[in-house]
This record gives structure tokens, C-alpha cells and sequence, in this order.
């Protein structure tokens, strides 16, 4: 995988670079295409949990992937507090084998800094990256070779990462929670009160995360899309 920077990660062709329109996947009731897909419904936006971020320095990254790509803190500080973290659920029919299976799959996840609409839409980018620098369908991302993601405190990330592989690869329960049915860990720091929740992605690679701001410029939302839609479109 090639770079632009030391600290960048390329989400290279054929994967867009253009945000997916991360407003309307967050809509209920919009219907989309795809390249794969005729016709998909966001069915639903579920609530994940509520994530902490004390310091105001946010992080979103994969807490397995250790080195130069482990911790990717975002340039952008949000107001110290606390936010809830929300998946938009697509709906869709599976046909195999002849046979058609109502499909549900998680696409997207955001976390909402701020209940006004997002106008705006950009890359959230992390120390080092200039845009200037990307070719054409080239974005900065977070790398991941273990399909997963996260949000987290970044104040508090060597500790909670630290905690996150103790509570995933050595069976530590204790180390965290599992929350939203089971489908997400959060894990917690008492010292700072800080959070992290992780999030799965559609593979390994690096993926782009998105930073919606409102009509006065204040961030309201961090995306990352999750899954691939290519050439993702509305109807």
C-alpha cells in the first residue's frame, strides 16, 4: 500500500474517495443502489452506546494494529463530553441459488457530536496528511489488517487499546463490555473516564473516515462507512 506521507493511509481505487453520501445513509427510509445492488433501504439507525471523550481528542483507528498504524488521532478536537455512537442499518434482497433472503447489514457508523444537520462533508485527517498530496480516488484513512475499527479517547488510547487485545485475544472479560446485543465492546478507562468502542469493517486495508460539519462550520459528525458500496447512488 502506498502513501502520500509517513503518517498516511491510501483507500486506492477502485474504492471511492468521494464521501458516500454519509448524510442520507443515517436517514431512514432512503432508498440506494450500488454496482451490486438495484435497490438497498436504510432500514434503520440503531444506537450502539455512548462514548466518552473527555479530553476532546478523538481517535479512530483498529485498537489490534500495533506500530505506524495503530493510534490515528484526528486533527479536529470536539467539546469534551460524552456522545452517542449510532450504526445505519441497510435492508436488502440476498437472491442464492435461486431463492431471495431478506438481507440486513451494518454500513456505516457515526458518531454525533451535534444534532444539526451535517451541510458540509470533508476527511477527517490526522497530523501529517495534506490533501493536496492525493491523486486522483486516493483518500487518508485508518489502516486496519484485522477488520476492525474503533472511536476512542485518544488521550487515553495505549490503555485502552492495551485493554481492548487482553479482552478480544486473551478472553480477559473483565477487561470491557459488550454492548448493543453483544455486537460491540466498549472499553473504559476509570483513570480518565475516557472510552473506546470498536466497530467492524467490510476487510483489512484502510478506511476513510468522514467529518460532517453544520452551515456555521462546527464539526456535528464523525463517519466511517464501513462496508464497500460501489458507486453508491440514490433513487
Amino acid at each position: 500500500m502506498q502513501a502520500a506521507s509517513a503518517a498516511a493511509a491510501l483507500w486506492l481505487p477502485p474504492r471511492p474517495a468521494a464521501p458516500p453520501h454519509p448524510s442520507e445513509l443515517f436517514r431512514p427510509g432512503t432508498r440506494l443502489a450500488t454496482q451490486d445492488e438495484a435497490q438497498m433501504t436504510v432500514e434503520t439507525v440503531r444506537e450502539i452506546g455512548v462514548l466518552r471523550v473527555p479530553s476532546g481528542r478523538l481517535a479512530v483507528a483498529c485498537p489490534l494494529t500495533a506500530g505506524e498504524g495503530g493510534q490515528r488521532e484526528l486533527l479536529e478536537r470536539i467539546p469534551p463530553g460524552a456522545y452517542p455512537l449510532q450504526e445505519a442499518v441497510l435492508g436488502y434482497e440476498l437472491e442464492y441459488e435461486g431463492e431471495v433472503f431478506p438481507t440486513e447489514e451494518s454500513a456505516a457508523v457515526r458518531l454525533l457530536i451535534d444534532p444539526e444537520p451535517a451541510a458540509t462533508w470533508e476527511l477527517a485527517l490526522a497530523e501529517g496528511e495534506d490533501p493536496r498530496l492525493l491523486g486522483d480516488r486516493e483518500a487518508y484513512g485508518f489502516p486496519t489488517d484485522a477488520a476492525l475499527g474503533s472511536f476512542a479517547d485518544s488521550a487515553a488510547w495505549d490503555v485502552l487499546a492495551d485493554r481492548y487485545r487482553r479482552f478480544s485475544t486473551d478472553g480477559q472479560e473483565d477487561a470491557g463490555e459488550r454492548i448493543a446485543d453483544s455486537h460491540y465492546v466498549r472499553i473504559s478507562d476509570s483513570a480518565t473516564g475516557g472510552d473506546l468502542i470498536h466497530f467492524a469493517t467490510g476487510g483489512d486495508g484502510a478506511w476513510p473516515v468522514w467529518l460532517g460539519r453544520s452551515a456555521s462550520g462546527k464539526p456535528v459528525s464523525v463517519v466511517v462507512v464501513c462496508v464497500y458500496l460501489p458507486g453508491l447512488r440514490i433513487l
